[in-house]
This record gives structure tokens, sequence and C-alpha cells, in this order.
């Protein structure tokens, strides 16, 4: 049937579920229909044959908003949203509709509203971006040190010249070359040069890591089956993953009341008509049969009009089961208490109403000629009806403030009054309803500029209806107060107490009235008796002026002097300066928001109050007090806004992080948040579980991060102090990039799995959230601390593997890339060990992510350690390495070094400046290691009223089993029977409950309820109802809601995220298998004995291998105090060649006496000292094609430095600096019994592998390519050129300038005072450069070579770390400190607490002019 009614679902648009009727122009019904009523055919046939137009709205994103004027025939319809159907909405109880297509494409509502949500970035990422800003500068620093080091050491290094006007340092420049013009680049390239090696000191890794633990703990969070419905099947949605850690430092809630701290499942409890009263208070459902008697009887017109606007004015439609379909639940209720008496909503078509009155036989029919909408600015709605005689009258409901504007007569103003009070008193939520009659002329001519109001086309159609509905609400004759009753959510109150216990302000914004708010407040305890109510509610300028002057006056007087104001007007005394509450009025805070000086007083009061209620508020105000507090507060707080509703979406934007609750009203706050739960007291979990849980996660990450390129930054500033500042790398470019990929995953566990207490610590201790809303773990403290731990750390990464240095020189295992790896290894594990440190909780997943990085670091070593073509000079340095026993007794001995100083550290922390943190991983620790269920078996007892066994910890970490019988805690649940009764309940049945005369009853139970909750006193979670109270009942939807008991079907839990019955459930949970053992002071003491006798035997090791060991020095050239200033047992030869390198050389013979016996092989080596092998220009300096037999033209390649002879002009094979500077002085035994061999003296695979000469070899070295041999041909094999062992041996670079090198081997045992004579001739000079060399004798051992100085280190530190073990024996036997528990718990926060206070209080400054008050301000002088 063709009737001009359709109904729509929009829950794709708004999310909302519930019908919404669109109803059709009855003009243009009738047209189509031509009097054949429900005939699709011939309403089709009309459309096809008529000549039709629409001028319509632009597109545009406003879903709630259409305004269009249709011509048909010549004739104008005006058109508005409610004869508008948008894309993505599903037609429902309609058989079929015609309409013409408005908008297509992109330009459809739901097409322009698909825009992205607006980014929020987290106050994490801006604390990053300022710490980066620094971690950049101090870049700058590090790179310009470097840089003046560059130039000084290259002043002194290249530019300076002998006698003879030579290089120094020769082996750095050309023959025939400059240095100022071809080895030495400007300061400022090399600057950059700088800048580029020291990448890694700006952790880009970081955003990385951050992502991966974001998405992670969003996932946590999605999967809590703690913050599951199983009501509703809704489970709790992060949509905002970089928020994360933003719910852990929230310090101002911004809240509304109705769908959010209450169920939003309204009924009608009571009305007023007149002077009397009716309803039923303690019944389920609006009864009372004196007023159906009254109705019956037609005694009271007044009445009868009363429910008939109930019945007649709203937007309720009925599907076609008869179920009630509202927008609003608010008018759901109000149909469904006029039905309840007597007078029933039947339906709609197109614009007529039906209604049925029980004792009535024909149902009654209104038309509705106009509708004037609500809106939150409006507050009010009103229709303008038809009745069956002909006669027009406005019906009107909406809130007292707007209405009462609008009366006729204020006669009745006092009566009505009272029925609001006492009804705000009770909780009730109140709406005024009245009628006004309208004659026929008046109504023609308002109808005319309503029609041309509704033919108005974009935004001027809301103005001029909003003008147009003002000329008719007028002279209004109020019938009555309905009240309607909104009951709060399970857990309210105890959600609301413990997140003030956690030091969170909480900020409730609502609709309701003054009075109505405060007895909310006092309900859900956001009052609590003894706070100090401070309102703020005036209406005209002057009257707000003055009050908020003589407020604020008090309140800086106050805490400046700590006493009461001395004037008549004073109100606020130091007793309430931390407990007060400001109550605030619409009106009040419009008039305030106008002017920026007022508003900067109203912050600062509002700010020192610990609530504030904001009544009669639009959604505008809403997001203007939460910018308010963004914006006026410094340092900027993190604020969080929660709601259930559209009206509460700009709030929820405005916030930093917003949460929308799935609620009645639609899910258009779920929708644009970014969490969204299904009740409120999901709110406490998210915030001080997983909000602190994640910021300490998080900060744990930060810092970790910038600690691990700190320090390996810092190691590569040390070694270019070894390196004439040259810019040499210490470590290979593929194993240098692999650095983060190596320690990325175990801190990528810690910030996603890391618990330091439980989840029913933090909820039994909300105080210890203000970790997060103080930011303690991620302040400039905190940075600097890991700045210096980076410090020492890389100190001890660098320093041990100098000191074993000698050692693997003597073994061949000197040079930069096995160093570097050395260093990198050692590290890496430093790094991996400070990540298990930072780690309270292990898990499995921890120690398996830990296992996989350090498997994954050795298999990446050997694996790249194999690929010749991708790194030449790392080709098989990992296994020389890994076959090293030096290796590992270095690679064991960093980490346990570093581990001494963070015990160390960490032990004075905790010793003598404790942290709250501190003292709840142990108090944790304590309450859970005996009990596998731990705390949660207590609180189940307790909630039986059942005997409980408390465990009370008492000194020297002993605990104490306490009885606790009978135990009820005062906080308890709301009833769990219709019969029971408990003090959150009042007696007259509502939710929100007044302090009236059991006001002294209540105060007493609530001031125990917030005593500090320590040992027996544990706050338990709103108790759920049983199955048996839960009644299947319709809501306004039209929806079922079922029994708890019921809720078995899977397709109702569908949504029900995985329990703990399988791995991936208790992962998801968050309760893995766990070990968790607090840094007391005995485990210290524990750890650092057995890190003692560690070094000890390790260091007592490395002395008995390397006494097994022996080598024999003689320096033959360069300065006597050479060698001797580096510590080694020496003689001394002169065998120097004392000229420049034109003299060709010079012979002499050397005589070696052995002081120990040597195994075979023993080992000859040449040493070197200041001789920088390790110079950038110099270590870079080669093509390995042409060193590998790879190259056929050796002319077309090109060495940076040195590719040809500018004296002959010949070109080199190979080319390079390295090449022709190779050790070309010649050692030869003189002993006739025994044999030095040069063979087998380089690496295997030196031999085997990497080096062959060119195809062409030797042919081709002639006039134009000069070849090897012919550089050194006393030295060199003209047969073997690059193949020559000497030469291979040489380009192994060495780490550091001092070092030796292999020239040959004896294959027979040698006796202590054996003498070993040589002949040697020498040609390499080192005078210039201030060098020495020398002739140096060894065997070798299991260890390697000599590490004297590596054992004395180790066995020094195990004494010094014994020796710190026993101070802190003494002190722990003098003067111990308590371990964690309870009450220290609770002393600690209120320490950190009070001291926060005073330290670091908000900074909000206001300026002052000098304006004086009126005499009604005593005089008294201040701003304004």
């Amino acid at each position: 049937m063709l009737d001009g009614n359709c109904y729509v679902e929009t829950a794709n648009i708004d999310g909302e579920t519930n019908l919404k009727l669109r109803i059709g122009k009855k003009e243009l019904s009738d047209f189509l229909q031509d009097g054949k009523l429900g005939d699709q055919v011939v309403a089709m046939e009309r459309v096809i044959n008529t000549d039709m137009k629409v001028v319509a709205d632009a597109p545009n994103d406003s879903i709630n908003s259409f305004t269009a004027t249709a011509t048909i025939d010549g004739k104008n319809y005006p058109m508005d949203s409610s004869q508008f159907l948008h894309r993505g909405s599903v037609l429902r109880n309609t058989n079929w509709a015609i309409g013409l297509s408005v908008y297509t494409g992109h330009q459809t509502k739901i097409a322009l509203n698909s825009a992205d949500p607006p980014v929020k970035r987290s106050t994490i990422d801006k604390i990053v971006d300022r710490m980066l800003y620094i971690v950049v500068f101090a870049q700058i620093i590090l790179v310009s040190a470097a840089t003046i080091g560059y130039v000084i050491a290259t002043s002194s290094m290249i530019y300076f010249k002998d006698d003879l006007g030579y290089y120094s340092t020769w082996y750095l420049i050309p023959k025939g070359k400059s240095a100022e013009g071809f080895i030495f680049p400007s300061w400022l390239a090399y600057w950059f040069s700088y800048f580029i090696l020291f990448n890694n000191f700006v952790p880009i890794n970081l955003y990385v890591t951050l992502d991966i633990i974001n998405l992670l703990q969003g996932l946590f969070i999605n999967s809590d089956l703690a913050m599951y419905s199983e009501d509703s099947d809704t489970p709790s949605n992060c949509r905002a993953s970089n928020l994360c850690q933003d719910i852990g430092m929230v310090e101002y809630i911004f809240s509304d009341k109705t769908g959010t701290l209450t169920q939003n499942v309204m009924k009608l409890k009571k009305i007023a008509i007149g002077k009397d009263m009716y309803g039923n208070e303690e019944g389920l459902d609006f009864n009372d049969e004196s007023l159906s008697k009254l109705l019956q009887t037609g005694e009271s017109k007044q009445a009868e009009d009363f429910m008939v606007i109930l019945a007649v004015a709203h937007t309720v439609v009925t599907d076609k089961q008869g179920v009630y379909q509202a927008e609003s639940p608010d008018e759901a209720a109000l149909v469904d208490g006029a039905s309840i008496a007597g007078i029933k909503f039947v339906g709609r078509r197109g614009e007529v109403v039906e209604i049925k009155c029980e004792w009535e036989t024909k149902s009654r029919e209104y038309v509705i000629e106009a509708i004037n909408s609500f809106n939150s600015k409006r507050k009010r709605m009103s229709v303008v009806v038809r009745r069956s005689d002909g006669s027009r009258v406005l019906m009107i409901k909406g809130a007292d403030n707007v209405i009462f504007d609008r009366q006729e007569s204020k006669g009745e103003k006092k009566i009505i009054n009272s029925h609001l009070d006492t009804y705000a008193q009770k909780g009730l939520r109140t709406l005024l309803v009245g009628q006004r009659e309208i004659t026929e002329e008046e109504f023609k001519i308002w109808k005319k500029k309503y029609d041309k109001a509704c033919a108005a086309i974009g935004k001027q159609r809301k103005t001029l209806l909003a003008e147009v509905a003002e000329e008719i609400e007028k002279d209004i004759n109020i019938l009555g107060v309905t009240a309607i009753e909104d009951k709060l959510q399970d857990g309210v109150e105890d959600t609301i107490s413990n997140l003030a216990d956690a030091g969170i302000k909480l900020w409730v914004l609502t609709g309701d009235k003054v009075e109505t708010a405060i007895n909310i407040g006092y309900s859900c305890k956001v009052l609590v008796p003894g706070m100090k109510l401070v309102l703020l509610v005036e209406t005209s300028p002057d009257q707000i002026n003055f009050r908020l002057e003589n407020l604020v006056c008090q309140l800086r007087q106050i805490q400046a002097d700590g006493k009461d104001v001395k004037t008549g007007q004073a109100e606020i005394g130091p007793i309430h300066l931390k407990n007060m509450a400001l109550i605030i009025h619409g009106k009040t805070l419009e008039h305030i928001m106008s002017h920026s000086i007022r508003k900067d007083m109203l912050l600062e009061l509002a700010i020192a109050c610990k609530v504030v209620l904001a009544c009669r508020v639009s959604p505008l105000q809403k997001s203007k007090m939460v910018e308010l507090v963004r914006l006026g507060i410094k340092p900027e707080p993190i604020t969080l806004a929660i709601g259930d509703g559209a009206n509460d979406v700009t709030m929820i934007q405005s916030a930093h992080v917003g949460v929308g609750i799935s609620g009645k009203e639609g899910q258009q706050a779920a929708n644009v948040s970014d969490f969204s739960i299904s009740q409120f007291r999901y709110l406490q979990r998210l915030l001080l579980v997983h909000g602190r849980w994640n910021y300490r996660r998080i900060c744990k990450a930060i810092t970790y991060v910038f600690y691990k390129n700190f320090a390996l930054t810092l190691t590569l500033l040390y070694y270019a102090a070894v390196t004439g500042f040259s810019g040499t790398s210490i470590y290979d470019s593929w194993v240098y990039v692999s650095f983060n990929v190596h320690t990325m995953l175990p801190i990528c566990a810690v910030g996603t799995l890391d618990q330091d207490v439980r989840a029913e610590t933090v909820e039994k201790f909300p105080a210890l959230y203000m970790t997060g809303r103080l930011n303690l773990d991620l302040n400039p403290k905190v940075i600097f601390q890991y700045i210096l731990l980076a410090f020492v750390h890389s100190l001890i990464v660098v320093l041990w593997p100098y000191f074993s240095y000698f050692g693997l020189d003597q073994i061949d295992l000197g040079g930069i890339k096995v160093f570097g790896t050395i260093v990198f290894s050692c590290l890496v594990f430093t790094v991996q060990y400070r990540v298990m440190l930072i780690t309270i909780t292990w898990t499995s997943v921890t120690a398996i992510v830990l296992a996989i990085s350090t498997l994954s670091f050795f298999s990446f070593l050997l694996t790249y350690g194999l690929l010749y073509d991708l790194s030449w000079e790392f080709y098989y340095v990992p296994y020389k390495m890994f076959g090293s026993a030096i290796y590992w007794v270095v690679l064991l001995g960093v980490p346990a070094t570093a581990l001494y100083f963070d015990f160390v550290f960490l032990w004075i922390a905790r010793e003598f400046f404790p942290s709250i943190t501190d003292f709840a991983i142990e108090a944790d620790y304590i309450m859970h290691k005996h009990n596998k269920d731990g705390l949660m078996n207590n609180l189940a007892n307790k909630v039986k009223g059942e005997a409980v066994v408390e465990r009370k910890i008492v000194e020297n970490d002993q605990i104490e089993d306490i009885e606790i019988k009978n135990y009820k805690s005062s906080t308890a649940q709301t009833k769990t029977t219709s019969e029971s009764k408990s003090i959150n309940v009042s007696p007259h049945g509502f939710a929100f409950s007044h302090p009236g005369v059991e006001h002294a009853q209540l105060a007493k139970s609530m001031t125990a309820a917030r005593k500090p909750k320590v040992n027996g006193d544990k706050k338990l979670p709103r108790s759920e109802k049983t199955g048996s109270e839960r009644d299947i009942k319709l809501d306004i939807g039209g929806k079922m809601e079922m029994k708890r008991g019921a809720m078995t079907d899977t397709k109702l839990n569908k949504n029900r995220p995985l329990d703990e019955s399988s791995w991936c459930g208790r992962f998801l949970q968050q309760k893995l298998p766990r070990l968790q053992k607090p840094l007391t002071p005995r485990v210290t003491i524990i750890v650092l004995t057995s890190v003692g006798c560690f070094f000890l035997l390790l260091g007592g090791l490395v002395l008995m291998g390397s006494q097994a060991s022996a080598y024999q020095l003689i320096q033959y050239d360069g300065d006597e105090s050479v060698y001797n200033g580096l510590g080694y047992t020496m003689e001394y030869e002169d065998c120097s060649l004392r000229a420049s390198r034109n003299q060709s050389y010079r012979t002499c013979n050397v005589s070696i006496t052995l002081e120990d016996d040597m195994t075979a092989p023993v080992h000859v080596h040449y040493g070197l000292s200041n001789f920088f092998q390790n110079y950038q220009s110099y270590a870079t300096d080669r093509y390995p094609s042409q060193l590998d037999g790879r190259t056929k033209d050796p002319s077309s390649l090109y060495c940076k430095y040195y590719n040809r002879d500018y004296e002959t002009d010949q070109k080199y094979l190979p080319c390079g600096l390295q090449a022709h500077s190779v050790f070309n002085d010649t050692f030869k035994l003189l002993n006739p019994e025994l044999t030095m061999s040069e063979t087998e003296i380089s690496w295997k695979v030196d031999r085997e592998r990497r080096y062959s000469n060119p195809i062409s070899y030797p042919e081709m070295c002639g006039d134009e390519t000069s070849c090897l041999y012919q550089w050194y041909p006393d030295v060199l094999d003209p047969d073997l050129g690059v193949k020559d062992e000497h030469f291979m041996v040489w380009l192994r670079i060495s780490a550091l300038s001092t070092f030796m090198k292999r020239y040959g081997r004896i294959d027979s045992d040698l006796k202590k005072g054996d003498t070993l004579n040589f002949e040697i001739t020498a040609r390499f000079v080192v005078e210039t450069f201030e060098g020495g060399k020398a002739l140096i004798v060894s065997s070798d051992a299991w260890i390697g070579g000599r590490n004297d100085f590596l054992g004395v280190a180790y066995l020094a530190v195990g004494c010094v770390v014994l020796l710190t073990v026993l101070v802190m024996l003494l002190k722990e036997s003098a003067c111990p400190r308590k371990i964690g528990n309870a009450e220290l718990l609770v002393d600690k926060a209120h320490e950190v607490q009070e001291r926060n206070d005073g330290k670091d209080k908000p900074q909000h400054h206001v300026e002052l002019n000098n304006t004086g008050r009126d005499e009604k301000s005593d005089g008294m002088k201040t701003s304004l």
C-alpha cells in the first residue's frame, strides 16, 4: 500500500540498528496513487509521464541534513531529511518505494563521509620527536668533534715533512703527489662523512619497533576477555594502536552521563500533572491505577492532554510485529509509559498518527501538519497537530529551562519546580510537557512562513525553521513533568573510585539539571561525603563575573597563605583545597567561554578541584571544555573523553584519547573513537592495566633503542681516535647494518609481554597508575641515565677486546675485520644482556625470541662469512674467529662486566632511592609466589563472605598468614537479588541516590571504602546479576535481552575472544606461564657473588693459558721508548734506517735468547708501531678484482689514490696504497740446525680462494704496466705475484696502529736458553713517522697468544665485585631495607604524589588588570 511511509535501517551509516521512519509528502503520495491505492504499476506510469525537477543542496557530508525543493507540474514541494533515503541504508517493513536519485557515486553522503578519521599523534611520539631533536644536535656535536680531531691529526701526520721534504707518513701519500691536492679533501667533506658514519646515533629503527609493539598491544586490548560483554557480544576495540601508551598517562577524564555512566535503558517512573504526582517507583514499569482511573472517567482534561502528547508528539515508529522503534530511548520510554497508562500509540500512515485509548472503541487519528525538530541547541521539539474536529494544537516537550522561558503563566512555576527538584533528588531525568491552542487564522499565517522556510536550500533552511519555530513556541501551557529513570551501569561506582585513587580527575559533562547531576555524582562516587561543592550557576553576566572573581581570589589567597579568606564571601578552606568539586551550569559556561580572561580564571579554579560537573551543556561546550584543559594547562595534560552518542563525537575527537561506548544511542561515538568498550567499568582495566602496562613497556623500548644506538655510535667514536680520526669504521658495512636486526626482536617481546606487576595488583593499588600519569619512566633524568649507561657499556665493549689485542694479533687475528667483529659481538651480547635485565616477566615467548635473536646473529655471521662475492674482505672471518678460545673468553667477560655496573647502580637506587615501581614489583611477587592463583582466590572468597587467609608481608621477606573471617566488602556490589539491599542502592529503588536521611550512613561507608586498600581490604568488581534475574525483555530496538544462561548459541558469541584453554588464548590474554623474581638485595648479592667468582675463574684460566704461550720481542728500529711505552717485554738492537727512503737498505745481525720453552710451530713475526694501516684512505684503497684475477686490462681500472707512477707514467697492478707500502724488511735465520719456512703463514682461504693473478700474468708486466714483484724484487716471488704469502699477510689490514704480522715459522721445539740468530735487511722506513720495528718470536697455546693483561684485568674485576658484595652484606646486616609490601606501597604513592604536587604543579598564568570590584566585593581589588 502506498501510504507515503517507509522504514529504513541506517546501521551502515551511523551504526544505529533501530528503524527510522521516512515520510513522503502527502501531496505526492496522493498524486502518484491517482485513486488506485498500492498499485505500483500505476504509480510508476505517473512518475514517467510527469515533468519533475528537484533543486537540492550541493553534495555535502552532513548525514543528518538535507534540503531540497521538488517541482512537479509547476508546483513546488519542500523536501527535508525525513524524505531522504541514504545510500547504504536498508529498506525494512516496506514492500516497495519510489524515489528520485539526487546524489550518485562519490557525491553521496556516505562516500563523502568515508574520509580518514582525524589522525592523533600520541604523547609518546611527541616526546620521541623532541628527543630526536636533542639526539641530532648531539650527533652534530660528535661529528664536529671528530672532524676537528681529523684536522688536528691530519695536520701532524700527513702535512708534516722531514728534512728532505718527504711527507712523514709517506705510505699515505703516492709518490710524486701532493697531500693537499690528492688525498686530503675539504673538512666539510669529512664532516659529512662522519655524519653518515654516525647515522645510527639517530635511531630510525625506533619507529619500526614502536609500530610492531603498538600493533601487538592493540591486539591484546582487542582480545582481552575481561573487557568482553557477553550480553551484547561486544569485545573491546582498539582503533588507534599508536595511542596504546597514552591511556597509561591520562590525567583528566571527560565523561558523558547518559549511556556512559548509565545504562541508557529508559523507564518512565513518575509524572506530575498539575499538583499531583503519579507513578510506581518500585515497579518495573510505569503503572498507577489512580491515573488510569482518572483517564478512563475523563475527570481530568489536563491529564488526558498530557498523556496524548506523550503518545502523539514523537518520532517513534512500529515494525510489523508492533514493536516500538525509536531514535531516542527517552521517546520510547514516554510512548511506552503512555501505552501502559491506557493511551497506546498504534502506528503511522503518512502524516496521520493513530492512537488507541483503552476506554474507547474507536482509534483516534491526529494529523501532523508541522514538526519543529529537536536539536542540542533548541533542547525541545514540538509538533502542530490537527485533531479530528479540525482544531489545531501545538504539542511541545523539552528541557525545563527552555520551556519556562516560553511559559504562558508564571503562576504554576513554583509547583512545577518543586516537582522537578523532587525528581532530580532521586536522580531522574525530567522533561516538561505543554501545549498551546492555535487558531485557524494564526496557523495559516504561520504555515506560509513554515513552508517558505522548508523550501529554502542549504543552511538557510535550518536557520529559518528555527526562527519560525520561535514564533509559534510561545505562551505554552505547561501540563506537567515526566521523570525517566536511567540506571547506573554495573561497576560504575567502583570504577570511578579507583580512577580517583589513581589520581585521575573526572569531569562529568551532562545535559541534566544541576540537582540531578549532583545526585548522580553522589550515586556513582564522583562526589563523596566531605567534598566541598563550589557552585557556579549564575546566569547574568554581572553575577557570573562577581562570583568567579570572588572564588578565584579566595583560591589564590589560600594557596599563598594556607588559611581561610577573612571575608563574608569565603567558602573555600584549606581543608577542602584538594577535595573540592566545581558545579557549573551551561549558561554560565557560555558566558565565561566568550571572554578569554574569564576562561583562564575558570580553568584556574577548575584545576584546583578534584571533580568538575558541567550541567546543561551542549556538544560544542563539551568540546570546548576539553580544549580548555588541553590548551590552558602547561605542560599539556593527557585528556580522555568517553561517551556513547553522536553528541559526544566532538568531545571524543577533541581529547587526546577518545573512548566510545557501544550503547543504546548507536555506534556514532564508537565509530569515531580511538578505543571502544561496551561498558564504562571496562575503562578501569583499559587505563589501569593495559594503559599502565603499555606505557611502561613502550618506555622500556624507547630508552633501550636509544641506549643501544648510542652505544653502537660511541664505539665508532672511540675507534676513530686510534685511526687518526680518518673516518674508518671498525665494523664491516653489512655487519654494521645488521645490528638493529639482531637486537630488535627481544625488545619487541619486552614491549608487548612484560608485566612489572600483575593486573590484580594494579587494580588493588590504583595509585600505581601514577607511573605513567607523572611520566616517571620517560623524562630527562631517565634519558640521562641511559646515556651514561651507553657510555659505560660502550667503553667496556671496546676495552676488553683492546686488552686482548696482542693475543689476537699473535695468532693472526688482529685484522680490522676480525677485531671489529669481536667488538660487534660483544656489543650485541651486551645489549642482549641489557634487554634480559629489564625484562621483569619471563615467558616462553620471551625466551624463544631471545634464543632466535641469538641464533640469527651467529647464523648471519656464518652465512655472510661464506659469501665471497658479497664481501671479499670478510670471507671466512667468522670461522677463524669462532675457532679461537680468546673470542669466547672476551665475549663472556664483556656482558658480565656490564652486569656488575648495572647491578651496583640498581642496588644503590633501590636501597637508598626506591621508587614506587620497585615496591610494587616486590609486593606483587610476594603476594603471588605462594599461590598459583594468588590474589584471585582471595577475591573469590571475599565475594562469598568466606574466611580468607591474607598474607601479610613483614620484615626480612617473611610471610605471616592472617585469617579474616566473614569478610564483607564495604564497597560491595549493588543488590544481587530484588530483596537484598546495600548502601549503594537507595531505599526508593532508583540508581541515583541523594544524601538525605541516610547521609551519615552513606558517608561512613564511603569513607571506609576510600581508605588505602591494604592487606584484607581489597576492592571488588561490581557483581553481575545472576542468570535467574536476567528476565527476557524488549528494548527500544525490539531486540531480546537474553538471560545470561541462555547465551550459549555460538552465533550470539561470535565476537568472543579466545579464552585460556589454548596456548593462543593464554598468549592473547597475557597469561602465559611466567617466571618472575624481583632484584631484592638478596638476589643482587647472590648474582654479584656468582659474577665475582666467574671473573676470578676466568681470569685464572686466561693467565694459565697465557703462560702456556711464549713470546720474545726485539726492537731493531725506531725510538727505543716505542715498545717500552706499550708495556712489551723486549730487547733493543740498533738496526735503524736513519736516512730517508732514498737509502736502499741496511743489514745487521740480532740475537734472541729465549726465556721460555716454545712448542712448535714457533712463529716469527715482524712488528710495526705507529703505522696506520687502519687509516680510512689506506684501508680502502684497493680493488679486489685486481687481486683475485678477474681483471683483464689494468689500465682501465682506477684506484682512488695510487694507480700509476707519476715519474715514469707506468700503470700499477695491483694499484692502491696497500700494494705500494708492503713491509720489505727481510729476516734470515742463521742457526744452521734450524729452518724457517716462509710458507703457510697466511690464511688457508687466502691461499686457496681469495688471491689469483690475471690470466695474462706475468706476460703483461713490462714497460707500460708495472707489477708487484718489480717493486719488491727482494721480498716477493715473481712467479707468485699476488699469491705471495707475504703480500697476503700484509693485506690483512690491522685494526690498531701497533701490530705484528707473520713472516715465517720454525717447525721445531725450542728450549729456554736457546739463542736464535737473525740477519735483518732493513728497507722499510719508520723514522719519519716516529714508528718502530721489531722482530717477534712466539708460540701459541689453547687460548691463543699471550693475554696476561686480560687475565690480570679479569682477576682485578673479580676482586672488585667481591669487595662490592662485602659492602652490600655489611649494609644489609646494619640497616636492611624493608621488602616492598602493601603499606610501603601506599606510603610511597603518597610521597611521590606530594613531591610531584610541590614541584611539578601545572603552570597556569592569568594576567590581571587594574579594575576593581563594586561595593558588594567588600572593597577587594582583583582581576577584571
